[in-house]
């Protein structure tokens, strides 16, 4: 039975032609592209372990956060729990207390199942990851907290099963931040998990808030904004619910990232007609000017290693993407089909650039290797699809497209299978950028 289980899991990872319909903030996932068989797994409501009455319903929440992240990753096929055959709460949750037949006669290869106590407002959560046919406990984990943490705590555990199953934890204790007009039609900056959960709004003064980026450690977003009526950087601490400017008001400028250690700021400024590359430092003082070229040169990103930019210039005649060494300042065109290429963002592994093209009049993601080479188109068809951004572990893409009406966001595998809709605000939802892993 392990040599079947290990094969199916092999075969996941191979294949990673998947299917789900998981929901973000309570609206089901569309299912776009080839689909294949997931690894089944069950997840059990947790059961009550303390003396109080679950009066909050978390035994239920625990599990359905847990199961959407599972099948949101595609890797997985969480089963129906109305097909589950033993009762939570008169159950127990290590190996000698629960009969695993009433798992394996469902088709459940492996379990979730945990437990929580509550005193006062403080929760106390154990988690464990079971293989069925092995009988064997794979991973546990104990947390504490509150319980407003509740659906953190279940990432974490969702991040867990990833990581025994893969090797490399999942993504799914991150934040994204993103532009939304809302329902008011004005640009402004708001931040939230994957599954919709903690979304707050940073900016709200009803101008333009434009270009979210993360700082290294997650405490920090970076953006532009127009409310003093020219674009101008600013970044929000998110631990101290504060805002600052970081370029001067005579300054204009187009975006900005951060460096892999968080020491620099990467960004566009237009200064005496000119839009160049600058290097900042986290006061916003300039460093060092990196283009020096009459044409127009935006949106940088960094290499992993912090030692190249790629950016979009139209120096050839059209937008194109470069890749610049810092050390030498020497620039080279990375991208040579399509008359219009830009949004580069580098992926944590350091080998490709996702970024958007124009193809018949409708933009598309496409990937492409950071040394050149030949573009991989990860999305199609109607609407447009723009402004990738991936995900710390450089296996997922997150993304705008219009393809249902108004902007959404999606986020899809590297292969551009497992298309899926994250967002449902109201308004348009675009420029997404994915955060670190959350501590």
């Amino acid at each position: 039975m392990f040599v079947r289980a290990t094969l199916v899991i092999l075969t996941l990872l191979i294949t990673l032609s998947l299917s789900a319909r998981p929901f973000y903030s309570q609206v089901r996932g569309t299912i776009e592209g080839p689909g294949s068989q997931r690894y089944p797994i069950a997840v059990s409501p947790l059961r009550n372990l303390g003396t109080g009455d679950d009066k909050r319903g978390l035994s239920e929440s625990f599990a359905d956060a847990i199961g959407n992240d599972l099948n949101l990753s595609g890797w997985f096929g969480v089963l129906d729990r109305s097909a589950y055959i033993e009762r939570p709460q008169q159950s127990g949750i290590t190996l000698e207390s629960f009969d695993l037949k009433n798992w394996s006669t469902i088709g459940a290869e492996s379990l979730v199942k945990g437990g929580f106590s509550l005193q006062g407002d403080d929760l106390t959560v154990e988690l464990r990851l079971f293989d069925v046919y092995q009988a064997k406990q794979l991973v546990g984990k104990r947390y504490t907290g509150k319980v407003r943490d509740f659906r953190r705590i279940a990432h974490k555990f969702a991040d867990e099963i990833i990581l025994q199953f893969t090797g490399t934890p999942g993504v799914f204790n991150t934040r994204i931040a993103y532009v939304s007009t809302g329902a008011g039609g004005l640009k402004e900056i708001y931040i939230s998990h994957l599954d919709g959960s903690e979304r707050s709004q940073l900016t709200n003064n009803r101008t333009i808030n434009l270009s979210p980026s993360w700082s290294p450690d997650g405490r920090v977003v970076l953006y532009t904004s127009y409310k003093e009526g020219h674009p101008s950087l600013y970044l929000y601490d998110l631990a101290a619910g504060r805002e600052s400017r970081v370029t001067d008001r005579s300054d204009s400028n187009i975006g900005g990232k951060w460096s892999p250690d968080g020491q620099f700021i990467a960004v566009s400024l237009e200064r005496g007609g000119n839009t160049d590359i600058y290097l900042l430092d986290r006061s916003g003082k300039v460093v060092r000017r990196l283009t020096e070229d009459p044409g127009i040169n935006v949106s940088p990103t960094w290499s992993p290693d912090g030692n190249r930019l790629a950016f979009v210039s139209d120096r050839s005649g059209n937008p194109q993407i470069y890749i610049m060494e810092l050390a030498t300042g020497k620039a080279r065109r990375l991208t040579y089909s399509g008359g219009y290429n830009t949004s580069p963002d580098w992926s944590s592994k350091g080998d490709r650039i996702a970024y958007t093209a124009r193809v018949a009049g409708r933009f598309q993601i496409f990937t492409l290797s950071a040394q050149g080479g030949d573009p991989q188109q990860l999305t199609s068809g109607s609407g447009d699809n723009e402004d990738p951004s991936w995900a710390p572990d450089g296996r997922f893409i997150v993304f705008a497209s219009n393809r249902s009406g108004r902007y959404h966001l999606y986020m899809m595998r590297d292969t551009g299978e497992n298309q899926q809709r994250l967002t449902a605000s109201g308004g348009d939802d675009t420029n997404p950028s994915w955060s670190p892993p959350l501590e």
